[in-house]
């Protein structure tokens, strides 16, 4: 059966014959897709763990999910369609299946071409698990496929190309500076950009490389369907073999007068290729370890971390805490025990969460006081009867306020002596004791009791007060009644000599040198008998003395304690003024 002529004119596109191949690296597709990525994106130095064309092509050999193969498979995507989401590891299949099913409505030529069907053939219906789940050659088609839509169809790809081959599409608009072609050292240069073989030997075999590792492929004549294409080095031990096999086989010198042939002199350079990157293997080779190191520690680390328990402040036990719900009574108030100083801060905190939590909500007690509710006992009347100074048992409060004594942790410093008798007793001490009335009398000390004097809460006219107490002084009786002549205002003191002024002057200074001095003298007792006159002379016609204070006492108020100095001012101004 002829053929008819529209048969006969139709023409078959090139076909490369099946491959036998038994690993990626033997295939030359993996060499294109990875000549893509180090050329066209930034992978190589961004994606952990892709430094070299072996570590593709274990990703590559995977069957699960890949970071190293799910990042390329990201970075095709968005170079075909730029915005997509859809990129983690669990729906990156079927987002690769969508962007792919757009080119294969298209009437171009893919490499699932069918031509029989004269159309392409859609190959993810029949991987039901998958791209992950499919074999190394489909993996790798598909890549190849996506790699060259890119090259065709992504407008960045396309742009960076036209830049460096110096295109300009709109010729009559101005050239801006970044449109002209990058110079030779510019990774986007066209001397970078291109796949070209580092040179072939004697026996016109090609010889590739597609970045600094140790890797070398070896292929025939690509341009025929019976090219061969095979990897012979990846390690540095492997490509040192091969140098030294090149250099065995280079041609000998020429004779004189004859020339190298091309062959020969392809065959050379070949050798000065490739021993021109020892040095940059060596480097590269180092990095890669660097990096690799680096993810070992990691590793190690983040396996320690899971291995060891963590310190945290959370606590495996539930904490106890003891509320004082039974807030303590009078009575447990008044047994104070001394504790450390250092136990203060202590001691204040925990009685401000005992106010706290007796007083109750803020917002009901609206007369509520700090220390409102630690009295339990109560009157007749309902009414708590409430100590005011119960609170402040252990505390330091001054007795100007009004503080009783037994308040007071520390007995009151002694007083500066102001009188005669006061500065002899002073370094004593102070004593108090108490008469039969109650009172707390001082024994020692400047408010001291003389031997001559009797205590007396309250006297006729004179105010009363629990601060202090009169002391009365019995006025001798005359030795003998005289008729004291009527008062007089012409009433001339006795002349005082200079020795008696001195001393009257050095009492004064004593005591302030203001009021003269209550406490007897060698002076004083000199002149007993001169000042019983002068005090008679002075009483004698006064009615005012004699309501308040019977004739036969003379009274002095005293403070009980020595801590107000103002009192025994008072006393002495009375003194002064009887």
């Amino acid at each position: 059966m002829k053929s008819t002529p529209a048969e006969s004119s139709e023409k078959k596109g090139h076909i490369c014959p099946p491959s036998n191949a038994k690993h990626p690296s033997d295939r030359w597709e993996s060499l294109f897709v990875y000549g893509f990525i180090c050329r066209f994106t930034n992978l190589r130095g961004k994606v952990e763990g892709l430094n070299s064309p072996m570590d593709f092509e274990e990703a590559l050999l995977s069957p699960e999910p890949n970071p190293i193969m799910t990042q390329i498979l990201a970075r095709f995507v968005l170079n075909l369609r730029p915005g997509t989401r859809n990129l983690s590891s669990d729906v990156i299949s079927s987002t690769v299946a969508a962007v792919l099913q757009e080119y294969f409505k298209t009437p171009e030529r893919t490499v699932f071409w069918d031509d029989t069907l004269k159309a392409n053939v859609d190959p993810f219906p029949s991987m039901p698990g998958g791209f992950f789940a499919a074999d190394w050659d489909m993996k790798l088609k598909i890549l190849r496929q996506l790699v060259e839509s890119q090259l065709c169809h992504s407008q960045e790809i396309k742009a960076t190309i036209d830049r460096a081959w110096g295109i300009i599409h709109n010729k009559h608009k101005k050239i801006p500076a970044s449109a002209l072609p990058p110079p030779p050292g510019d990774p986007q240069s066209q001397e970078r950009l291109q796949l070209v073989p580092l040179g072939q030997d004697k026996d016109r075999k090609r010889y590739w490389v597609v970045d600094d590792s140790p890797r070398v492929y070896m292929s025939t004549n690509p341009w025929k369907i019976t090219a061969t294409f095979q990897t012979i080095a990846s390690t540095r031990d492997e490509y040192m073999a091969i140098l030294e096999k090149v250099k065995d086989s280079a041609p000998a010198e020429p004779k004189a007068g004859e020339r190298r042939s091309k062959l020969e002199i392809a065959h050379l350079a070949l050798l000065k290729a490739l021993q021109d990157r020892v040095e940059v293997i060596d480097n590269e080779l180092a990095r890669i370890q660097r990096a690799q190191r680096k993810i070992q520690q990691r590793n190690l680390l983040i396996a320690s971390a899971e291995l060891r328990e963590t310190r945290t402040r959370r606590r495996t036990t539930r904490p106890d805490y003891a509320y004082m719900n039974n807030p303590p009574s009078d009575e447990d108030g008044d047994e104070y025990t001394y504790q450390e100083q250092e136990d203060d801060d202590y001691d204040d905190n925990q009685m401000d969460l005992d106010d706290l939590e007796e007083t109750g909500s803020r917002r009901g007690a609206a007369s509520a006081t700090r220390r409102s509710t630690r009295s339990a006992a109560t009157n007749g009347n309902g009414k708590g009867a409430h100590d005011p100074w119960s609170d402040w048992r252990g505390e330091r409060r001054s007795t100007r306020l009004g503080a009783p004594a037994d308040t007071q942790l520390d007995p009151p410093p002694p007083k500066r002596a102001r009188t005669d008798d006061s500065a002899v007793s002073g370094n004593s001490g102070d004593a108090s004791g108490n008469a039969g009335s109650g009172l707390k009398i001082k024994v020692n000390g400047a408010a001291a009791m003389k031997p001559t004097e009797m205590a007396v809460e309250a006297v006729a006219g004179k105010k009363k007060s629990k601060f202090w107490y009169y002391a009365v002084e019995p006025i001798p009786a005359p030795q003998a009644a005289t008729h004291l002549p009527p008062p007089s205002d012409n009433v001339r003191l006795p002349p005082v000599d200079k020795h008696q002024a001195d001393e009257m002057s050095d009492e004064s200074r004593e005591n302030g040198g203001r009021y003269p001095s209550t406490t007897p003298s060698a002076s004083a007792s000199a002149t007993a008998s001169n000042g019983d006159e002068l005090y008679e002379k002075s009483i004698g016609g006064s009615s005012c003395l004699d309501s308040v204070v019977p004739p036969t006492h003379f009274t002095i108020p005293r403070a009980f304690s020595p801590c107000r100095p103002a009192f025994y001012t008072h006393t002495a101004l009375c003194t002064a003024a009887l």
